[in-house]
């Protein structure tokens, strides 16, 4: 039987946490499922220190940033050890930490379409007044993607 690949785009919240629990009881029992954990972070910005002394300035913040994201991808390796130690061989689940290029939902579609991969499991977001005004991650996915099963997390 082919593998089931599962995409999990993580952002670091508690309803990403319930996405996780929703992952483990319904795939770790499947030895077909593959997950992949998925976060993508904007680009830090390249400064050249040397041009100019006021750009010296932003040396620790860019270093503040760099740190951050460290700890941002050892975050989402605990996330892939959560799922080891609920069930899943250390082979079935692996994670993409990647600078993001175009917007949250293109990566993701970019990814799944790249990846093969045939479920994607999203988390529920908090209702934002900015979502009113735009569609959000949710939406231009159900739009995009064919063929494949999303399924949201509540």
């Amino acid at each position: 039987m082919a593998a089931t690949k599962v995409l999990v785009p993580y952002n670091f919240t508690t309803q990403e946490e319930k996405a996780l629990d929703f992952v483990i009881n319904t795939f770790s029992q499947v030895k077909e499922a593959k997950i992949t954990l998925f976060n993508a972070y904007p680009a830090l910005p390249s400064v050249d220190m040397s041009a100019s002394p006021e750009l010296s300035k932003m040396k620790g913040p860019i270093a503040s940033l760099s740190k951050e994201l460290t700890e941002r991808e050892e975050a989402l390796k605990s996330a892939r050890q959560y799922l080891l130690d609920n069930g899943f061989d250390e082979d079935r689940v692996d994670y993409v930490f990647k600078e993001r290029k175009k917007s949250v939902a293109e990566e993701i579609a970019d990814l799944v379409t790249n990846g093969h991969y045939r479920v994607v499991v999203l988390s529920r977001q908090p209702v934002k007044v900015t979502r009113l005004f735009g569609r959000g991650i949710h939406a231009k996915l159900l739009s995009t993607l064919k063929n494949i099963t999303i399924c949201i997390a509540t």
